[in-house]
């Protein structure tokens, strides 16, 4: 990245034809930070570029993949920075210019053309206090995790810090944050910013249904969406949340469905009847499922005669088949289209890379989420031998 280099052609008000420009001024903070650009795809960030933060700014010059504007992310991977990213849309043309005084890359304003930049900055600006508190409760996390590591660390102590900050985020200062932002949606006009904070609400009614505090005003505020918005995926995501379907789980059958390759070949579970299966639900921006990429192609060779390995994408089509193409999958590797709305919702337990096994009768033997090395391994072995 050679941003300094270019920033004396930073002067113009609109970026060079084809690109789109991106250039930060922060204060308080010391040179040498690397920050990392993500496009976001569907439900998937893969990062692009970066830059390393010297006299105070920074600079991209990115050419889009779409001709409408991208929504793009910013973060910075370092324990004294929280595990947050900042948010803004950019498109052919755009300059956005970013401002910030300390390291809560959250809150650093962003000013660009585009109208969502306006929107996600409203949204902000009605509970910044509270969202500074959050990214500095998430920065202490990261010191109580660097202090485990320390010789002569007490790690019942520090668990107990960990878990009277997750609490403190959880149950106080996000839902503080949420009620905000619910009276702010009520005296402005829905727009993709206001879904996608409602769909965070509405996660949140699903995997804690008796202590999100918000989920009557979420149901009311979705019910009140009109044909713009109600068949918007990030809109069909939401009543997923709020309505979930009934989760397949070991000892049932196994639920089914219509699914391609990627030369759009239909296919479907039964097919496979016979033999054992393994779902592998996966997405680019997961790193967990990439890396286990080897591993289950180990599995695939070394039980070919008795167990199908069937990857299922989460990830919107292009990203699906750029990565198919980076990361070649000898097995199964089929879409429904549907991202997450599709089979996957059947199989959730949460989060990916998410695993299932199924019997040759069809029957779920096994589901568990993460992957680690050999973890993989030890599972199927666990079954099959």
């Amino acid at each position: 990245m050679i941003g300094i280099a270019l920033w004396s052609l930073v002067a113009c008000d609109s970026a060079p034809k084809g690109y789109y420009e991106v250039e930060g001024h922060i204060r308080g903070v010391e040179d040498g930070v690397v920050l990392t650009l993500f496009r976001i795809n569907g439900q998937a960030g893969m990062g692009i570029d970066h830059d390393t933060l010297r006299d105070g700014r920074f600079f991209f010059r990115v050419k889009p993949e779409e001709a409408k504007r991208e929504h793009m992310t910013l973060l910075a991977w370092r324990d004294d920075f929280p595990s947050m990213a900042l948010h803004f849309w950019a498109g052919e043309g755009d300059r956005v210019t970013i401002e910030g005084d300390d390291k809560l890359i959250y809150s650093w304003e962003v000013e660009g053309p585009a109208p969502e930049n306006r929107s996600w900055q409203a949204y902000n600006a009605c509970a910044r206090d509270l969202y500074d508190e959050l990214q500095r409760v998430a920065i202490e996390e990261n010191q109580i995790r660097l202090r485990g590591q320390e010789p002569g660390a007490d790690p019942t102590r520090l668990q107990a810090q960990y878990d009277s900050l997750g609490r403190l985020q959880q149950k106080v200062l996000i839902p503080q944050i949420h009620a905000r932002q619910i009276e702010h949606m009520r005296r402005v006009k829905m727009d993709q910013i206001g879904l996608m904070h409602l769909e965070e609400m509405a996660r949140l009614c699903k995997y804690d249904p008796e202590g999100y505090p918000h989920r009557e005003a979420v149901v009311e505020l979705y019910n009140a969406l009109d044909e713009e918005w109600l068949h918007h995926p990030t809109a069909e995501r939401i009543r997923a949340q709020l309505y979930p379907v009934k989760v397949v789980a070991k000892g049932e059958p196994m639920v089914d469905g219509k699914l391609y390759d990627l030369e759009g070949r239909p296919h479907t579970l039964s097919e496979l009847h016979g033999q054992y299966i393994l779902l592998d639900f996966w997405s680019a921006g997961c790193g967990p499922c990439m890396m286990a990429l080897p591993e289950m192609g180990e599995i695939a060779k070394r039980y070919a005669d008795r167990l199908q390995v069937v990857s299922i994408t989460t990830d919107v089509d292009a990203m699906w088949r750029k990565t198919s193409a980076d990361h070649p999958i000898s097995w199964h590797n089929w879409s429904d289209g549907k991202e997450q709305m599709g089979i996957y919702r059947f199989y959730d337990q949460t989060g990916i890379p998410n695993y299932t096994l199924i019997s040759p009768e069809g029957i779920v033997l096994d589901r568990w989420m993460g992957y680690g090395s050999g973890s993989l391994k030890q599972k199927i072995a666990e079954h099959l031998q």
